[in-house]
C-alpha cells in the first residue's frame, strides 16, 4: 500500500519543514498545493523535499476556497490512499502506527490536533484539542458535497486515539490575524464565529486570496495588518497561552520535541505576564 500526502499551504515558511519531517517515511509522495504564499514557502518546501529525499512537488494554485486547493492536490496524487493535512500539522510516530492500521480495515481514519500557540512550549487554552478531522482515506471513499473545505466519506470513520500537533498559531501575528483566528473564548469555537475571516472569505467565493478579501471588505492592506496584528496577538497570548502540562508534553510528536531543544520562537515573560516573543511577533 502506498500513500500520497496532500497538503495545502499559505505562508508556512516557519512550519512546513516540521510537517515534512514528520511524514517522511510514512507517505510515499507529497503533493503541496500552495495558495499564494509570498514568504518563501514554495522555495522552502522544494528545498525540504529535496534535502529529505521525499518524492513530490509543489503546485502553485489559484483558488477561491480551500477545498478547491485540496481537490487539486488529491487529483494530482499518484496513489489511491490519501493523507489529507495542512502544512502546519505535525504527526507523531505513535499516530503514524495507528494510521497504518486504517487501510487494513477499509475505513477512514480521523485525527484530532493539539493546538500550540506562540511557541512550542505553550498551548491554546480555549481549544487545546480540535475535533477529529477526516485524515486518511482511499480516493473511492469520498465525495465532495461542495468545494468549501473538505470531502465527505462514504464509509464509516474511525477516530484515532493519538493526536497530531497544529502549529497554526505558532507564526507571525499578521499570519494568524489574516487567517481568521477569531474565536469564542467561552466555547473555544472558532470556525463559526462572526469574526472568522477565513470562513467569510471561503464562503464569499469572490476572491482568490485572503489579502484580496480583506482589502475589499475591510479596506486594509498587508502593511496595515502588520501594524495592528502584533498588539492583537500579544493580547491573545496574555489571555490564552498556558505552559505545557505533563499530560500534553508526553504525547508531543518527536519532531516537536526536537524543536524544543533549540526553538525558533520563545515567549518573553515579565514576572508571570507575557510581554512579547523572540525574535518578533
Amino acid at each position: 500500500m502506498k500513500i500520497s500526502a496532500t497538503l495545502i499551504s499559505w505562508n508556512e515558511v516557519d512550519t512546513i519543514d516540521l510537517c515534512l519531517k514528520s511524514i517522511k517515511g510514512f507517505a510515499d509522495e507529497v503533493i503541496i498545493a500552495d495558495t499564494g504564499s509570498f514568504d518563501g514557502t514554495i522555495k522552502k518546501a522544494e528545498e525540504c523535499l529535496s534535502e529529505q529525499d521525499i518524492s513530490g512537488e509543489v503546485l502553485n494554485v489559484k483558488i477561491n476556497t480551500l477545498g478547491q486547493a485540496r481537490i487539486e492536490a488529491i487529483n494530482k496524487a499518484t496513489y489511491d490512499w490519501i493523507l489529507l493535512i495542512d502544512a502546519n500539522i505535525v504527526l507523531s510516530e505513535a499516530l503514524k502506527k495507528e494510521l497504518q492500521e486504517i487501510p487494513k480495515q477499509r475505513r477512514l481514519g480521523m485525527v484530532r490536533s493539539f493546538n500550540l500557540i506562540g511557541d512550542y512550549e505553550h498551548y491554546f487554552t480555549p481549544l487545546p484539542i480540535h475535533a477529529h478531522h477526516d485524515t486518511l482515506f482511499h480516493k473511492t471513499m469520498i465525495y465532495w458535497s461542495n468545494d468549501y473545505d473538505r470531502p465527505v466519506p462514504f464509509v464509516p470513520r474511525i477516530p484515532l486515539k493519538r493526536w497530531a500537533v497544529n502549529l497554526s498559531r505558532v507564526r507571525p501575528a499578521w499570519r494568524c490575524w489574516l487567517r481568521g483566528e477569531a474565536f469564542d473564548p467561552k466555547t473555544g469555537r472558532e470556525w463559526q464565529t462572526p469574526g472568522n475571516r477565513q470562513n467569510k472569505w471561503t464562503h464569499s467565493r469572490k476572491y482568490s486570496s485572503l489579502l484580496e478579501y480583506v482589502k475589499a471588505t475591510e479596506k486594509m492592506t498587508l502593511q496595515d495588518v502588520k501594524t495592528i496584528a502584533p498588539d492583537w496577538f500579544l493580547d491573545t497570548l496574555q489571555k490564552f497561552a498556558k505552559p505545557l502540562e505533563p499530560r500534553f508534553r508526553r504525547w508531543l510528536p518527536e519532531t516537536i520535541q526536537e524543536e524544543q531543544k533549540t526553538p525558533r520562537y520563545n515567549l518573553i515573560y515579565q514576572g508571570e505576564k507575557i510581554i512579547g516573543r523572540h525574535p518578533t511577533l
